[in-house]
């Protein structure tokens, strides 16, 4: 009975109203019930044992419908309830409540899983294309490679590996994913919203509460990961729309960020450096976290970039490995993190307006002559200059292989009023290939013709040796110990889980499947200690020879408690001989587009006190050269 109406029933009782009108007037007087779902007894996710599902509904005389193949119910589809579902199976229940034909609740969704029949997947799954010509001429994988899931070495882990991340289960008509005519995953270079097909996406944490349920779309996503001859497993993009279910995705998908509220949301396979990868020499460098590296890496310089957040995907109750949660940064995900609205915003991705326009961005192209300062000052009234300096520093960091004029970058800036465009980094997964990469001296590898001419100007040359400074010395982002602890910090996320993952995909492009313990832990060790230890020296180097740092060290600044009083002691030191030209105030000791000392900057020459409010910042000039820029402040210290 609907609680709602308890006070009423309460009322009719006392009134002496006969029973059989009392029910008749309880029925009249029942509530709309669309926000009333059918209610599950047995919470979704892992089952130990088989499970005995019952479900109910409080509206007298409707009847409950449910489905196991992943569609939704209706009036006409699915079974009727009528008595306890017993279930030993891996198995998704698809259930609302129905009366004279109208759906009277939400569809609820609930998947149940157990462990032994995902680690033993079969190859030829019941109900799935399957065999060498399954998925348009290519052959399916779907099976669990006994060889890892057996092995003694791994057969206690494995289990482990399935409850180290969430469950993220997806359920949809199985035509709708892999049919020859209209399957979105066989016909995987179909693009847009013909080829978007509705789908439930439930979110089950690691303790078995589920985070959310909620029915939206489901679309193929990227590029050549979505070509099937170069990877059996692709991407794919939620949406979220009112003829699914909910138009927005309400959840803190992302713990560490204060966006809770999404449209869309990107489940990133990996595709470059993979398991799945077409090449050798991209497959023994699988890791799994490079992509979510570069983003944090964006994050810890100080500016925003997406998110990630690993799962386990399921796809109908079959078990499809390692994905990552991702923001599209469109313009919902420029108002969330710059504010305002999502139509403020043009959103430019490889050379196309993806929200808004192109004009803002083509007035920013179009500022040429860059060598000259006049021009180069008009130019940051278009563009973030530090956070585009940024943005190319982490690339040249990175060696990234795979970004360029017309492909896997971001670009957002505000319309109205026109605002200085951000860069964000996208598709991260070819970097950190070999440690002598040169991407900052290979014009054809630059990331972009802008960044090229910008190379023309001094002051940039030397705005770009002062985020070098800040990045790549002292407790700086890109620093040997900074880059390799964001970097393990992923890596232990996904460390278990990558066993399943060599269980589910290691298999499809060589015998024996690639493993954990081999080819995993091999090229974590490659990073840690060899590429991570000396990368940062090498591309200071690299840096050097394009001009973007100056041939003078800059000083070194220490602060230290004073012994003697409240204040500090600030020190400095060169390495390159030359003067320390110090200020106090928070000023550059250089006056702008000149060798000239500013006149508020003192030459260094011995430890000093400062007070705790203090920002100093210092050069070193010699021979007419200025140094990068070097800073300090008691602040940071406390």
């Amino acid at each position: 009975m609907v609680s709602s109406n308890r006070p009423l029933l309460r009322r009719l009782i006392a009134s002496s109203v006969p029973a059989l009108l009392v029910t008749a007037l309880l029925a009249k007087a029942a509530p709309a019930p669309k926000n009333s779902p059918v209610q599950i007894n047995v919470p979704a996710g892992f089952q130990e044992r088989p499970v005995s599902l019952e479900l109910a509904f409080p509206i007298r005389g409707a009847a409950v419908r449910y489905t196991v193949d992943g569609t939704e119910p209706r009036p006409d589809s699915g079974l009727e309830y009528t008595k306890p579902i017993n279930l030993a199976s891996n198995t998704i229940v698809r259930c609302a409540a129905f009366q004279n034909g109208i759906r009277l609740s939400p569809i609820a969704t609930r998947t149940y899983l157990f462990l032994d029949q995902v680690l033993h997947q079969p190859a030829n799954p019941a109900g799935f294309p399957t065999g060498r010509d399954a998925w348009q001429g290519h052959p399916s994988v779907y099976g669990m490679d006994p060889r890892i899931v057996d092995d003694p070495a791994y057969k206690d882990r494995v289990r482990a590996a399935f409850k180290s991340l969430p469950i993220l289960s997806i359920a949809s008509g199985k035509d709708d994913l892999f049919s020859q005519q209209k399957g979105i995953y066989v016909n995987s270079l179909q693009r847009g919203e013909p080829w978007e097909r509705p789908c439930s996406a439930e979110f089950i944490l690691t303790n078995g509460v589920t985070g959310f349920q909620v029915d939206c779309g489901i679309r193929i996503q990227g590029n050549s990961n979505r070509i099937l001859s170069k990877s059996p497993k692709h991407s794919f993009r939620l949406v979220f729309k009112e003829q699914y279910g909910p138009s927005k995705l309400h959840y803190p998908v992302f713990p560490e960020t204060r966006v809770k509220k999404f449209d869309s949301l990107v489940l990133r396979a990996d595709y470059n450096n993979s398991w799945v990868h077409w090449n050798e020499a991209n497959r023994v460098r699988a890791q799994r976290v490079r992509d979510a590296w570069l983003k944090d890496s964006q994050r810890a310089m100080g500016w925003v970039a997406g998110h990630n957040r690993y799962v386990h995907l399921f796809l109908n109750g079959l078990y499809w490995g390692i994905y990552d949660f991702a923001e599209r940064p469109d313009a919902h995900f420029a108002a969330s993190y710059f504010g305002g609205k999502a139509e403020d915003y043009d959103v430019i991705n490889e050379g196309q307006a993806k929200d808004g326009k192109m004009d803002g961005f083509n007035q920013m192209n179009s500022v040429g002559n860059l060598s000259q300062n006049f021009q180069y000052e008009r130019l940051q009234k278009y563009l973030d200059m530090p956070e585009f300096i940024d943005y190319l520093l982490l690339q040249f960091y990175a060696g990234n292989q795979d970004v360029g004029e017309d492909k896997n970058w971001y670009v957002i800036g505000r319309r109205n009023p026109l605002g200085p465009f951000s860069y964000l980094v996208w598709d991260g997964e070819q970097i950190f290939h070999d440690l002598h990469d040169d991407t900052v001296n290979a014009p054809y590898e630059t990331p972009f013709r802008l960044a090229r001419q910008l190379q023309a100007n001094a002051e940039f040359r030397l705005a770009f040796g002062d985020r070098v400074q800040k990045h790549f010395f002292g407790d700086g982002t890109l620093t040997p110990t900074a880059a390799a602890q964001r970097w393990t910090q992923r890596a232990a996320e996904v460390d278990l889980a990558m066993i399943a993952e060599s269980a589910r995909w290691g298999y499809c492009r060589r015998n024996p499947p690639y493993s954990h313990d081999g080819d995993y832990m091999h090229e974590q060790k490659r990073l840690l200690e060899k590429y991570f230890p000396q990368r940062t020296l090498v591309v200071l180097q690299q840096l050097r020879t394009a001009g973007l740092y100056p041939p003078v060290d800059a000083p070194v600044l220490t602060v230290s408690a004073s012994k003697s009083s409240p204040e500090w002691i600030i020190s400095a030191q060169s390495s390159s001989g030359g003067t320390i030209y110090m200020t106090v105030d928070n000023t550059d000791p250089r006056v702008y587009a000149s060798s000239a000392v500013s006149p508020r900057a003192l030459p260094f020459s011995a430890p000093m006190p400062i007070a705790s409010q203090i920002h100093a910042k210092a050069r070193v000039l010699k021979d007419g050269i200025w140094s990068a820029l070097a800073e300090a402040s008691p602040a940071r210290l406390r």
